[in-house]
């Protein structure tokens, strides 16, 4: 059996990868990954950022990041526009397929059954 990741299919498209997280001097690389997701999804909310065994140690009681500095949201839909080319509606129907794997609260969240119908995956 086969089986995808969403990253692993941003990277198939792209070429790239899809994050790219780096510790820095005040930053270690899991806050750095963390922004960079919050970055292309937006804010995690509070009762997901919090319900970790080491959120505190990331979060602020409000699900804020506790020492990064203010994210720059960069959307994915405009990613695969600004920075790959895509044509607009090609964007749309890979992005809509990515960020249904990618939602913040794990029952949301595409199943593989309903990835597999996608519109974009069976147009392809």
């Amino acid at each position: 059996m086969f089986s995808l990741t969403f990253s692993q299919a941003f990277e198939l498209v792209t070429g790239d990868s899809l994050f790219e997280p780096k510790a820095g001097e005040s930053i270690s690389l899991e806050e750095d990954h963390i922004a960079q997701i919050m970055e292309l999804l937006g804010q995690i909310p509070p009762v997901v950022a919090l319900s970790g065994k080491y959120s505190a140690e990331y979060f602020s009681p409000r699900g804020n990041l506790r020492r990064v500095g203010p994210l720059k949201l960069w959307r994915l839909y405009d990613v695969l526009v600004e920075k790959y080319n895509f044509l607009l509606e090609d964007a749309a129907g890979f992005s809509n397929f990515l960020l249904r794997m990618l939602d913040f609260h794990p029952e949301r969240r595409a199943t593989a059954a309903q990835c597999l119908q996608h519109p974009w995956l069976t147009s392809c």
